[in-house]
């Protein structure tokens, strides 16, 4: 082969691999909801670090504080012995129901995006629990008992919950709804209850999904406060919408 055509050759060798290079798809992100370890901040803790680029949770317990609503690094309240919780979630929207982070954009209309290199740390609706049940359990004493293979037949609060609505909308918002059933133990009454909860959100992945984490928390403490007969302070905040029982 003439010294030409060896340069030519390498010369669409190095094209070629230039042109993978550029194609090459960066590794996914992973995301959780659970909230961040006690004593970490929200920029290392948790699963994903990426998904803690910002320090919304720190604003959002402010904002608690300022509204009435009791933080989460509040005292929770005396456990009653023997008491636990039973709370499952029943169902999630379909459209969320995936790997994949699903947000939407203003200026696409109905349209939503499904996001391929952003990934949900675990099944969305196995996160959406844990994160109701440790904080609704927190804020009654009463011990998960889904996390305690000994539970047996421990009197528990039945909660079930179903989420008719999470939506993330790009530098905009997160919103939640939902509604739930609650039994307390040994009672004959099930309550059924209703709430939305909507917060703002800025630019980013990492900054819905801690707004999402934070509406999950306000959802959480709704959940907790109809529990116990104590909504006086939640009713008409500005991040809850629509809130209920019956």
């Amino acid at each position: 082969m003439s010294v030409r055509g060896t340069i030519s050759t390498w010369g669409r060798l190095l094209g070629l691999a230039a042109l993978l290079a550029g194609c090459a798809v960066a590794p996914p992100r992973y995301y959780s909801l659970a909230a961040p370890a006690a004593g970490l901040p929200a920029s290392t803790a948790g699963t994903a670090p990426a998904a803690q680029e910002d320090q919304a949770a720190q604003g959002d317990q402010a904002a608690q504080g300022a509204r009435g609503v009791q933080p989460a690094s509040a005292s929770p309240a005396p456990r009653a012995a023997g008491t636990g919780l039973r709370l499952s979630v029943a169902r999630i929207p379909a459209e969320a129901e995936r790997p994949q982070l699903v947000v939407r954009d203003p200026a696409r209309g109905p349209a939503v995006q499904v996001l391929n290199d952003s990934l949900w740390a675990a099944p969305l609706g196995d996160q959406i629990r844990d994160a109701l049940a440790a904080e609704v359990g927190r804020r009654l004493g009463a011990a998960d008992l889904q996390r305690l293979p000994d539970a047996g037949s421990r009197p528990a609060r039945r909660i079930e919950v179903r989420i008719d609505r999470f939506d993330m909308v790009w530098d905009r918002f997160v919103a939640l709804e939902a509604d739930w059933t609650d039994r307390a133990p040994g009672a004959d009454r099930i309550r059924l209850c209703r709430a939305a909860v909507r917060l703002p959100a800025g630019a980013g992945v990492a900054s819905l999904v801690e707004a999402q984490r934070g509406a999950l928390d306000r959802l959480a403490a709704l959940i907790a406060a109809a529990a116990s007969d104590s909504t006086a302070d939640l009713q008409g905040k500005p991040t809850v919408s629509e809130f209920g029982c019956t």
